[in-house]
C-alpha cells in the first residue's frame, strides 16, 4: 500500500508539474540559486575555517611570536638566542622548533641552465613535530648532514617528472651541491603563507625544498644569526617557531610559561630583551585568522540569499495555491484526509526541492571554480578548497528544509480551509483570500528588506573599494616593469657586484623606450618587509629603547625609475661609492617620528645589532612616503641606504618605460642573457598588476557581495513582479468595472504601481533599519568611509524602490489592456 500510494503520489507531482511548467522552473531555478550560492561559500569556509591542518594532532600545534609591547607590535619573529632558550627552558611544550620566515630565492643549476628555486630553512625536527613522513626518502635527521634537502611534491613533479630515484640525486644549489633525501607528500605545505608571521613578510603559496638550518658555523652567519662574537643575536628576529602542546596544556599555559621565560630574559639580557615578552597563537588561528571576518561576512550574506530565495518560492507556491485553490478543496469534500493532502504535497515539495538541489549543486561547482579563479593567491589553503561530502550533505539538508518547508504552505492552508465556502467563493469568481494577500503582501516587504541589506552591504564594499583604489602608494606605477634577479655568484665580492650593476643598468636604459632604471630589496605593495634599530647621534638612549625603522637599499635611479618624489636633500648618485662617507636617505614618516620640528638633512645615524660598531651615516634626503605592506596600511619610518655602499644580492629591478612596459619584456629578457648567460630573471610583472594583486583580497570581496546584491536585486524585482502579476489576476473583475465607469487608464497603472511602491516602501524601512543596526559589524572589512555612509545608506534603498516600481510596470500595462466586457464576463 505504501509502495503504491507513493507512486501514485509521484505521478500526481509530476502531471502537475508539466500542467505548470513556468511555476516548476521557476521554483527549480530560485532554489538552485539560494542552494548553489551556500554550497560554493560554504566549500570555501570548509576548506579554509573548519578544516583541521593536515598535520598530526593539529589541535596542539601553537606558533610562537616575539612580542614588543614597547610598540604594540604582538607577532614579531623571535631572535636566534631567544628561541634556544625558549626551546630550552620551555615546561609546557613537547617540542619546539623553527623556521626561517623569509622564503628565500635560490639559484640552481639544471640540466647546465640556472634557474631560481624557493626554499625554506628549518629546525630538522620540524617535520617530525607536525607528524609528517616524507612520500619518498626519509626527513631531514638533526645532526645530519648540512647539505641535505628535501624536496616538495609539486615541485618533485614539475621539475624531475615524478622520478622515483630522486632520493639521492645531487644538483648545485646557490654555488653548494646538495643531495635530495626525500620527497614530501602531495598534501604537505608548510609554511602556509600567513605562518610567515605578520603582515610584510613574504607571502607564499608553494615552497620547492627545504635545507636545514643550523646554529653554528658559516650557514649560521650567512642567515645573520651571530655576531660579530660568533654568537648567536638577541635583538635581530628572524625565526618563526612551531610549537607541539604537552597533552592537557592549553594555549593560555604556555603563554604563561614562555612570558615568565621571556621576563627572566629581560632580566639577563637588558640591552636586548627589554620590552619583549611572547605571544602564542595556536597554528590553525596563525593560518587563517586573517581570512575569517571576510568569510564569514560571505557566510551571513549567502544566508540572506537563500532567505530571499526560500521567500521567492513561497510566493510563487502561494500564487500555484490560489490557482489550486478549487481542486484542494475539492479532494477536501471529496474524503481526503488532512494527512494524504499533506504528504501529496509533501511529495511535490520533496520533488521540486531535488530538482533544486541537484542543478544547485552544479552551480555549486560552478561557483567553487570561479570563486578559486578569483580569489588572492595569499588566501590561505586555497589549493585545499573542493567540493566534498560535507558540502554534499549541508546542501541536502539545506534543499530538503527549505523546500519543503515553503512547499506546505498551500497544503497547510487549504487543511484549514472551510472546502464548502472555498467552492461557493470560487463559483462567484473570488480567487485567493484576505489572509493570503496579508501574506503575500508580507512576503514583498520581507524580499525587499532581504534585498536592502544586500545591496547596502554591496554599495558599502564598493565605496571602501574605490576608497583603496583611489589610494597614493607613493609612487607612478603606470609604465614601470619589475623582475627580481640574484647576482651570479662569480659576482660575489662588493666591487664585483658594483661593476656588474654598472653595467647592467648601462644596457638596461639603453634600451629603446627605457627612461630609467633602478633597484632595490623591497619592493613596495607586498614585499617582504626587514627592520633595523636606529640610533641618532647625540641622543644617547639603551640598545632596547632604540627606535625601530624599516631598512631597504636602493640602486642605480631608483627614485627617479619610481617616480618618488625627493622632498629635502638629494637622492643617491654616483659619487656615494665605497670610499665615500655612508650616506642615508629616510622618508616623511621617519623624519616626522624621529626628528620633530627639524631638519633631518644632515644629522647622522647608525643600525644594526650592535650600533656601537656600526659606521655613523648621514642623512642626505627626505623622500616621500611609499605604502609597501599594502594600500591600506599606513607607511612606516623607513630608510634606505645606496646600493653602491651596500650592493645586494637579489634586488628587485625597476624599469620605466615611455609605453607599455609590457611591450618591452622580450627585450629585457634577452638583454639579460646577453648579459650573463647565467643570470635568471623571474617575478616579471608590470607594476600595474602588483598594485592589482595588493587589493586581490578586497576585490575578491567586493566581485562576492556584488554577485549577492545583484542577485537580490534580480530575486527582488521577481518577486515583486509574481505578487503584482497575481494582484492583477485577482482584481480582473474590479479593473473592469472600473474602466467600464469611466477610470483612466493611467490610474489602473497607479493603482497597480502604487501598490508596489507602498510594499516596497515598507521593505525599505525594515531593510534600512535592519542595515542601521547591522552594517557596524562590518565595520572591520571597510576602508575610508564608515558603516554608516550616507551614501551606501540612501543608495540601496533607492536602488531598490527603482527595481520594484519597474518591475510593477509591466503587470501594471498588462492591467491597462483589459477589456472591461470580457472583464466583467468573467
Amino acid at each position: 500500500m505504501f509502495w503504491d500510494t507513493l507512486r501514485s503520489d509521484l505521478r500526481v507531482a509530476l502531471r502537475q508539474m508539466t500542467a505548470a511548467p513556468l511555476y516548476a522552473a521557476l521554483s527549480i531555478v530560485a532554489l538552485a540559486l539560494g542552494v548553489g550560492a551556500v554550497s560554493a561559500i560554504f566549500t570555501v569556509a570548509n576548506a579554509v575555517l573548519l578544516r583541521p591542518l593536515p598535520y598530526a594532532d593539529a589541535d596542539r600545534l601553537v606558533l610562537v611570536w616575539s612580542h614588543n609591547t614597547a610598540e604594540g607590535r604582538p607577532r614579531n619573529p623571535l631572535s636566534p638566542a631567544n628561541f634556544r632558550d625558549f626551546q630550552r627552558l620551555n615546561q609546557t611544550l613537547a617540542a619546539l622548533e623553527s623556521y626561517y620566515t623569509f622564503v628565500t630565492p635560490e639559484e640552481v643549476r639544471l640540466g647546465g641552465a640556472n634557474e631560481i628555486a624557493y626554499s625554506v630553512i628549518v629546525t630538522p625536527g620540524l617535520f617530525d613535530l607536525l607528524g609528517r613522513t616524507p612520500a619518498l626518502g626519509r626527513g631531514l635527521a638533526p645532526g645530519g648532514a648540512l647539505d641535505a634537502i628535501v624536496l616538495s611534491h609539486g615541485y618533485w613533479q614539475r621539475r624531475f617528472g615524478g622520478d622515483p630515484g630522486i632520493v639521492g640525486r645531487t644538483f648545485e644549489v646557490g654555488g653548494v651541491v646538495r643531495t635530495v633525501v626525500g620527497v614530501m607528500p602531495a598534501d604537505f605545505v608548510f609554511p602556509y603563507g600567513s605562518m610567515l608571521g605578520p603582515a610584510g613578510f613574504t607571502r607564499v603559496t608553494g615552497v620547492d625544498f627545504w635545507a636545514p638550518m643550523t646554529f653554528e658555523g658559516p650557514l649560521a652567519a650567512r642567515f645573520r644569526m651571530l655576531n660579530a662574537q660568533g654568537e648567536l643575536v638577541r635583538n635581530v628576529h628572524w625565526l618563526g617557531a612551531v610549537g607541539r602542546m604537552k597533552p592537557g596544556v592549553s594555549v593560555a599555559d604556555v603563554n604563561a610559561d614562555l612570558r615568565a621565560i621571556a621576563q627572566q630574559l629581560a632580566q639577563a639580557y637588558p640591552a636586548s630583551n627589554t620590552g619583549w615578552t611572547a605571544t602564542v597563537v595556536t597554528a590553525h588561528e596563525q593560518t587563517v585568522g586573517s581570512a575569517r571576518p571576510a568569510l564569514v561576512l560571505l557566510l551571513a550574506g549567502v544566508g540572506f540569499i537563500l532567505l530571499m530565495a526560500a521567500v521567492n518560492v513561497a510566493n510563487l507556491v502561494l500564487a500555484r495555491g490560489v490557482a489550486r485553490q478549487r481542486e484542494l478543496a475539492t479532494r477536501v469534500a471529496l474524503g481526503a484526509g488532512q494527512t494524504r493532502l499533506l504528504r501529496q504535497m509533501f511529495t511535490e515539495s520533496l520533488l521540486l526541492a531535488v530538482a533544486g538541489g541537484a542543478l544547485g549543486v552544479l552551480l555549486a561547482r560552478a561557483g567553487v571554480q570561479m570563486l578559486v579563479a578569483l580569489a588572492p593567491a595569499d588566501l590561505p589553503r586555497l589549493d585545499e578548497i573542493a567540493l566534498d561530502w560535507r558540502v554534499v550533505a549541508v546542501t541536502a539538508a539545506v534543499t530538503v528544509v527549505t523546500g519543503v518547508l515553503v512547499g506546505m504552505l498551500p497544503a497547510v492552508s487549504a487543511a484549514r480551509t472551510d472546502a464548502h465556502a472555498t467552492l461557493q467563493d470560487h463559483s462567484r469568481g473570488a480567487i485567493g483570500g484576505r489572509s493570503r494577500r496579508r501574506m503575500r503582501s508580507a512576503l514583498v516587504v520581507a524580499e525587499v528588506a532581504l534585498a536592502v541589506l544586500l545591496t547596502t552591504g554591496t554599495a558599502l564594499f564598493l565605496r571602501s573599494f574605490l576608497a583603496v583604489l583611489d589610494v597614493d602608494p607613493g609612487f607612478r606605477p603606470e609604465g614601470l616593469l619589475t623582475w627580481q634577479i640574484n647576482v651570479p655568484d662569480r659576482h660575489a665580492t662588493p666591487e664585483a657586484r658594483r661593476t656588474f650593476y654598472a653595467e647592467f643598468f648601462e644596457r638596461l636604459e639603453a634600451l629603446p623606450g627605457v627612461v630609467a632604471a633602478g633597484g632595490t630589496t623591497r619592493l613596495p605593495l607586498g614585499s617582504t618587509s626587514v627592520t633595523t634599530t636606529i640610533d641618532i647621534e647625540g641622543r644617547p638612549r639603551p640598545v632596547a629603547e632604540l627606535p625601530e625603522v624599516e631598512f631597504r637599499r636602493a640602486l642605480h635611479r631608483y627614485f627617479e625609475a619610481m617616480g618618488i618624489p625627493v622632498i629635502r636633500g638629494r637622492g643617491f648618485d654616483p659619487t656615494d661609492g665605497p670610499d665615500a662617507p655612508p650616506v642615508v636617505v629616510i622618508n616623511q614618516t621617519m623624519a616626522r617620528r624621529l626628528f620633530p620640528g627639524e631638519d633631518p638633512v644632515g644629522r647622522r645615524v647608525r643600525t644594526g645589532p650592535d650600533p656601537e660598531r656600526s659606521p655613523w651615516m648621514t642623512v642626505v634626503g627626505v623622500i616621500g612616503d611609499v605604502r609597501h605592506t599594502g594600500l591600506e596600511d599606513e607607511p612606516a619610518p623607513e630608510m634606505y641606504i645606496s646600493g653602491r655602499q651596500g650592493p645586494p644580492g637579489s634586488p628587485f629591478i625597476v624599469m620605466r618605460t615611455t609605453g607599455d612596459p609590457g611591450a618591452v619584456v622580450d627585450l629585457v629578457r634577452a638583454e639579460a642573457r646577453a648579459i650573463d648567460d647565467d643570470l635568471p630573471i623571474y617575478e616579471l610583472r608590470t607594476m600595474e598588476q602588483v598594485r592589482s594583486e595588493a587589493v586581490a583580497g578586497r576585490r575578491f570581496v567586493l566581485l562576492v557581495v556584488g554577485a549577492f546584491g545583484l542577485l537580490a536585486l534580480v530575486l527582488a524585482a521577481v518577486g515583486v513582479y509574481g505578487v503584482m502579476a497575481l494582484v492583477v489576476t485577482e482584481r480582473t473583475a474590479e479593473v473592469g468595472m472600473r474602466l467600464a465607469l469611466g477610470a483612466e487608464p493611467r490610474q489602473v497603472v497607479s493603482l497597480v504601481v502604487g501598490q508596489a511602491a507602498r510594499l516596497a516602501t515598507a521593505g525599505v524601512l525594515v531593510g534600512g533599519a535592519a542595515a542601521t543596526a547591522l552594517t557596524p559589524l562590518m565595520a572591520s572589512q571597510l576602508y575610508g568611509i564608515g558603516p554608516m555612509d550616507p551614501v551606501s545608506m540612501v543608495g540601496g534603498p533607492l536602488a531598490l524602490l527603482v527595481v520594484a516600481i519597474v518591475a510593477a510596470a509591466l503587470p501594471a500595462r498588462r492591467a491597462m489592456a483589459v477589456n472591461p466586457v470580457e472583464a466583467l464576463r468573467t
